[in-house]
C-alpha cells in the first residue's frame, strides 16, 4: 500500500492557485480535511485535496442543473 503524498497550506494554495488564508478557511470549514502540526500547520492529504475538488465538482453541476 502506498502513502499519500502530505502537502502543505502552501502548497495546496499553489496547486489551486489560490490565496493561504482561503486554504486555511476551507479547512476551518471543514471542506477540506487536515490534520494539525504545531500551532499553525496542517498536513492534507493528495487524495483529501482530490476528494474536496471532485465535491466542489459535484455541487457546481448540481447547481447548474438546477
Amino acid at each position: 500500500m502506498q502513502e499519500d503524498k502530505m502537502l502543505t497550506i502552501d502548497e495546496v494554495a499553489e496547486r489551486m492557485r489560490v490565496n493561504e488564508k482561503t486554504v486555511r478557511n476551507w479547512i476551518q470549514s471543514g471542506e477540506l480535511a487536515a490534520f494539525p502540526i504545531g500551532k499553525r500547520g496542517y498536513r492534507i492529504s493528495e487524495t483529501d485535496l482530490h476528494d474536496f475538488v471532485e465535491t466542489r465538482k459535484q455541487r457546481l453541476q448540481k447547481q447548474k442543473e438546477e
